[in-house]
C-alpha cells in the first residue's frame, strides 16, 4: 500500500462571479435542472356544500416594446378560445433587453385566477394576449403563456373539509413534496457538476381536492424545483484566480468545492429558465490540493525498491509526504503485478 499526501493550502474567497447560460470555452458557465413533483393525503371530509372556485396558475408575461410596462390587477388575458384569466398583483413587465448581440424580450412570471368559477377554466398550457391592447400595437408585442396549468376551478356540490384540516395539510403537502424535489433534482447532478443547496427556487401550485372516496377526500399538490449547477473543472479555474494568480500554472483542485457558501448576488428573483445571465457570490475557506496523475505514479513505481520508489516520489514535485507499507513487512520491494499494489491518496474526499 502507497499512501500519499499532496501538497495543499488553504485560502479564504468571498467573490463575485456571473455565469452565461450559453458559455463560451473560456467563460463561466451555468445549466439549468428543473424537476416536477406531486404529493397527496386523504382527509377526512365533512358533509356536501356548494362549492364555487376559480382556476388558478401561473404564467410568464413578455414584453418585446423598447419600455417596461406596468399592468394592474385584474388585467384580463385571453386564450385562443376565448376564455379570461385576471392578473392577481400589479406587476411591471421590463422591456426587450440586447443580451449576446440578440434582443430579448423582458419577461416576468406572474399569478393569474379565472375571470369566473367552474372546471371549463381548468385548462392546460396556454398562449394568452392582453385584452386591453386590442387596437394597439402592443397587443402583438405584449403577450402570455403558461408557466403551469390552471387547477381548481369548480362549482358545485362537493364535499369539503374544514379550513383548520385544509391549512394544515397544504403545510404538510408543501414540505414533503419540497423534500422530495429536493432528493429528485440531486440525483440529476453529474459527478463532474457541483449543485448549491441556495441556488435552488420552488413554486408551488395551490393544493385542490381530488375524488372523494370511502376512505375521505383526497388532497393534491403539484410543485417545481429549479437549481443551477456548474462545471466543477471550470468553476475552481475562475475561483482560484480571484483567490491568487500563483495558481494559474498549477495542476489543483478545491476538494471542499461542494461546501462552500453560494448565495445570489441580489435579491431579484432569478429564474433559470428564462434567465441566460446570473450573479452570485462564493464565500468560504478553500481546500486547495494539487493534483497528479495517480495511474502514472503506480505504473512508474511497480517493481522498484522503497528507496528507489521515494526518490520517483520526490521529482513529482507536488507529493509532501509519502508511505510504503509491504506484506510481508521484511520485504522491500513493491510488486511488479499492479493488481498488488494500491495508491491511497490522504487528501482525496
Amino acid at each position: 500500500t502507497i499512501r500519499i499526501t499532496p501538497q495543499s493550502d488553504s485560502k479564504t474567497v468571498d467573490s463575485n462571479f456571473t455565469a452565461k447560460k450559453d458559455s463560451l470555452k473560456n467563460e463561466l458557465g451555468f445549466q439549468a435542472v428543473t424537476v416536477s413533483g406531486e404529493q397527496a393525503k386523504t382527509v377526512v371530509a365533512g358533509a356536501e356544500q356548494k362549492v364555487d372556485k376559480k382556476a388558478e396558475g401561473r404564467v410568464v408575461l413578455y414584453n418585446n416594446t423598447g419600455q417596461a410596462q406596468n399592468l394592474v390587477a385584474t388585467t384580463r388575458l385571453e386564450t385562443p378560445e376565448g376564455l379570461i384569466f385576471r392578473l392577481v398583483n400589479n406587476v411591471t413587465v421590463p422591456g426587450k433587453q440586447i443580451k449576446s448581440g440578440k434582443s430579448v424580450a423582458g419577461s416576468l412570471e406572474a399569478l393569474v385566477t379565472a375571470n369566473a368559477t367552474g372546471t371549463a377554466y381548468n385548462v392546460g398550457l396556454k398562449d394568452f394576449t392582453v385584452v386591453g391592447f386590442k387596437g394597439d400595437p402592443k397587443y402583438d408585442l405584449i403577450y402570455a403563456r403558461s408557466k403551469t396549468v390552471m387547477v381548481g376551478g369548480f362549482s358545485g356540490m362537493q364535499k369539503i373539509v374544514s379550513k383548520e384540516t385544509f391549512d394544515k395539510t397544504d403545510k404538510e403537502l408543501q414540505t414533503l413534496l419540497q423534500n422530495s424535489l429536493f432528493k429528485d433534482i440531486t440525483k440529476q447532478i453529474p459527478a463532474n457538476f457541483v449543485l448549491y443547496k441556495n441556488s435552488l427556487s420552488y413554486k408551488f401550485e395551490p393544493t385542490v381536492q381530488g375524488e372523494s372516496g370511502v376512505a375521505g377526500l383526497a388532497l393534491k399538490k403539484k410543485g417545481q424545483a429549479m437549481a443551477i449547477i456548474f462545471d466543477k473543472t471550470v468553476l475552481t479555474r475562475f475561483i482560484l484566480a480571484k483567490i491568487s494568480g500563483d495558481y494559474a500554472t498549477s495542476t489543483v483542485k478545491i476538494t471542499n468545492l461542494d461546501k462552500l457558501d453560494f448565495a445570489y448576488a441580489t435579491a431579484t428573483v432569478f429564474d433559470p429558465s428564462l434567465d441566460t445571465f446570473v450573479s452570485f457570490n462564493i464565500k468560504g475557506k478553500a481546500n486547495i490540493v494539487w493534483s497528479l496523475d495517480q495511474n502514472k505514479l503506480k505504473s512508474d513505481l511497480l517493481g522498484l525498491s522503497k528507496d528507489n520508489a521515494k526518490a520517483i516520489m520526490a521529482a513529482y514535485g507536488v507529493i509532501k509526504e509519502a508511505w510504503i507499507e509491504t506484506s510481508p513487512f521484511w520485504s522491500q520491494t513493491i510488486p511488479r503485478d499492479p493488481t498488488k499494489v494500491s495508491l491511497v491518496n490522504t487528501l482525496t474526499p
